[in-house]
């Protein structure tokens, strides 16, 4: 047996600090430790007592015959030092700890550390510190504070949660969703989300995993896991806590504040087919949906309803939330037609409710059941208790249940009004049952998703010729560029760039002027300002020699002497692609609304290098942005494929060189009708605190 799966499936427990006092949470622990249907051995440990409640109690772990494969630690901090000891010298390999550690030791030798050591040496696996504990529904396991309700039944969902109050409130929900294994992390201090995951992954029965996730310590193990998980067809349900801003504050280029925590982490998600919402609710729904175990055939949804009004809401809202909607063909348009009473169109959402009432009602369902148009297959009804309709509705949907491999939902679209016992027999007869308008709307269009992308190869990138990404390396680790040379630079990526001259004197600037043309656009390349717009070091539209020189002298004496003189862009739209190297996931870039509103539109989205022109494209396509480069307005369209592979250049850049760069903009990337032009790039290599401007 491995260290995680002592911990996770041990079939000897032992609790440490067993006791039979009132309300100690050693007794609370020790009276359901292990569950009815848990096949193993449960001990108590207290050098106080010969048994606790029944329970043989020894007086240290090195007493108990068989060395137990788990101990739940009920100690408090100025003794968990010793058990932990005690039980690596016992040969326990999995521990669960409760309790927070905050003791410092002598010589300020932290408690967790020192608690960490003794495990990493022992190979122990541990849940917490500073946890709630786990459960393990399939072994009737429950080494946790509190027994929760509702873990009678052995389920299929795997739940890993920094959360104990999230931990405790899904494990004990109402619904009828029984978890397999869940786990309360804690602070992570040996055994990590990487670990349960990895366990999970690999259970024959998981059929869907829930995460709550308040930070990731490990990026590349994480990474691995959520990838393992895509690959097995499982999916991952990840509802993101501190979706903090914070790390904007100390970015220097617009990508690295345009990022935030949350941004990078959704980027993640995206590449990985990790599911992503943002309520409990949501989650909830959505693992409901995506763990019935069908497979929309098409990504599209069908949906009946008894009401008019709420018809219009679920229309509102599905085109609000992206939710795929199917259009009818003229085949399902005209046997709805045939069922539906006069007055009462065809469309989808359908609403039958006529005075033929219930006897169209399961006409409607078959319909939608049998079109080959509606991958999901929707009756949303507010499931009322004790009223004919709510049977006749759910009789109906069981019926299409049988007779079609599609997913087949119902939809409460009021949550306090759900029957509690029909919703329980159609979750038993394989049916879900969302509880909400908005959520169950958001689960359908994960489900929808998340079966499209697993249907989507992601075809390999080629990477860039050796000799480019030579060039670009010996250029950045022998110390900043000059900004010339970084547009010389994406020119030899293949990027369209400007004519541009450095200038240091007054007497270089007419040459350069010949060289770039007119008009021209005078920069300070002054490496300490890092948006030059605002601190009044662009002027554009120079047209003679005298006219450049009196830009340098007015700019000179607060900028400094150094400037380029760059050829004018092209009219066109301005973008930014960037990218940062967060430091747990490492390269991650930014592609969005560019210039000097950058961060006042905020119209941007993060993806992880790298990506082909495609994949670059449909990610342009996600942008409000996008509309202006396709025409609007009669205005023709602009090179949108030319920006789709100027950014996968890039990415491409940034996926191999994300050793030695730290960030770089470039910003505008102006998209004309013939093309993309990197007119501004900002470079930050590491472990060199000066950006680089070109």
């Amino acid at each position: 047996m491995t260290a995680l799966e002592a911990l996770l499936n041990p079939l000897r427990v032992a609790v440490v600090g067993a006791t039979p006092r009132e309300n100690a949470a050693g007794r609370r622990i020790i009276e359901h430790a292990g569950g009815p249907r848990f096949k193993g051995t449960v001990v108590a440990i207290n050098p106080r007592y010969d048994e606790v409640l029944g329970r043989p109690c020894h007086a240290s772990l090195a007493d108990v015959p068989d060395p137990p494969h788990c101990a739940i630690m009920a100690v408090s901090d100025s003794r968990i030092a010793t058990a932990m000891e005690d039980a690596a010298a016992a040969g326990v390999k999995g521990a669960v700890l409760l309790g927070r550690l905050v003791t410092a030791e002598d010589g300020g030798r932290t408690l967790p550390g020192r608690i960490a050591a003794i495990a990493r040496e022992a190979g122990m696996a541990v849940c917490g510190a500073n946890c709630m504990g786990l459960f393990n529904t399939r072994a009737d396991v429950r080494l946790s504070l509190s027994d929760l309700p509702g873990l009678d039944q052995p389920g299929r969902i795997g739940l890993v949660s920094h959360s104990g109050s999230t931990w405790s409130g899904l494990g004990a929900n109402k619904r009828s969703m029984h978890f397999s294994t869940g786990v309360s992390a804690g602070n992570e201090l040996v055994t990590g989300i990487a670990d349960y995951l990895d366990h999970l992954v690999a259970q024959e029965t998981t059929s869907a995993i829930a995460m709550i996730l308040e930070t990731v310590r490990d990026g590349e193990r994480f990474l691995a896991a959520i990838e393992a998980a895509d690959s097995a067809g499982i999916p991952l349900v990840a509802l993101k806590l501190a979706r903090s801003a914070t790390s904007r504050a100390f970015a220097f280029t617009h990508s690295g504040a345009l990022a935030g925590d949350e941004r990078v982490l959704d980027a993640v998600f995206r590449r990985h087919n990790v599911i992503a919402v943002d309520t409990l609710d949501e989650m909830m729904d959505t693992l409901e949906a995506v763990a019935c175990g069908r497979v929309p055939p098409v990504d599209t949804v069908a949906v009946q309803t008894d009401s008019g009004g709420e018809r219009q809401l679920i229309t509102d809202l599905a085109e609000r939330e992206n939710v795929p909607l199917a259009t009818f063909s003229a085949a399902t348009r005209l046997a709805l037609s045939r069922v539906l009473d006069p007055g009462l169109d065809s469309d989808n959402p359908v609403d039958y409710w006529g005075e033929s009432g219930f006897e169209s009602l399961p006409r409607v369902t078959s319909i939608l059941g049998s079109a080959d148009e509606a991958g999901v297959v929707v009756f949303a009804t507010n499931m009322v208790s004790g009223r004919e309709l709510l049977y006749r509705s759910s009789e109906a949907l069981e019926t299409a249940h049988r007779t079609s491999r599609k997913p087949c939902m119902m939809m409460g679209n009021i949550t306090s009004s759900i029957d509690d016992d029909e919703a329980r027999r159609l979750r038993e007869a394989g049916i879900p049952v969302l509880c909400g308008t908005l959520t169950g709307l958001r689960a359908i269009r994960h489900l929808i998703t998340w079966h499209a992308a697993r249907r989507t190869c992601h075809k390999p990138v080629p990477p860039l010729p050796q000799d480019t990404l030579g060039h670009w390396r010996r250029q950045l680790t022998s110390g900043p560029p000059q900004p010339e040379i970084l547009l010389d630079l994406l020119a030899a990526l293949g990027l369209e760039v400007p004519r541009t001259r450095t200038c240091c004197r007054e007497d270089d600037l007419a040459p350069a002027l010949t060289f770039t043309g007119c008009p021209a656009v005078l920069k300070t390349a002054n490496r300490d300002i890092a948006h030059k717009t605002e601190a009044g070091g662009v002027v554009t539209g120079l047209t003679s020699d005298a006219a450049v020189q009196h830009a340098w002298r007015a700019m000179s004496p607060s900028l400094g002497p150094e400037v380029l003189v760059q050829e004018t862009a092209p009219d066109g739209v301005e973008m930014i692609v960037g990218m940062i190297t967060d430091p747990v996931f490492g390269p991650v870039m930014t592609i969005g609304a560019g210039g000097i509103l950058v961060e006042v539109l905020d119209d941007a989205i993060m993806f992880v290098p790298p990506v082909g022109i495609e994949e670059a494209d449909a990610l342009i396509g996600r942008l409000k942005v996008s509309a202006v480069l396709d025409g609007v307005r009669g205005r023709p369209p602009l090179a949108r494929l030319a920006l789709a592979d100027a950014v996968s250049r890039l990415s491409r850049l940034a996926a191999s060189l994300g050793d030695c760069l730290e960030e770089f903009d470039v910003n505008p990337l102006i998209v004309h009708s013939r093309g993309a032009m990197a007119v501004d790039v900002l470079v930050r290599c590491k472990r060199d605190a000066n950006p680089v401007q070109g």
